[in-house]
């Protein structure tokens, strides 16, 4: 069974911005990298219900060359 998830950013005020979202896990987290190949920052994946299931934060963009 495919959930929904929510992709969020971070922004540098604490508050929270909806991005999009998609179907799958595995979507959520591709979209996530390439969102934050575009605009650097913090990006998490919300499932309603189970909260937050994934994140990426700029030390590891910074690692994985994205930024």
């Amino acid at each position: 069974m495919n959930h929904r998830f929510d992709i969020f950013k971070r922004l540098p005020n604490g508050n929270t911005l909806w991005i999009t979202a998609v179907e799958g896990l595995m979507e959520a987290k591709n979209r996530m990298g390439r969102l934050a190949g575009i605009s650097s920052g913090e990006y998490f994946v919300y499932l309603q219900g189970e909260g937050i299931v994934a994140e990426l934060g700029p030390e590891y963009q910074k690692w994985a060359g994205v930024t």
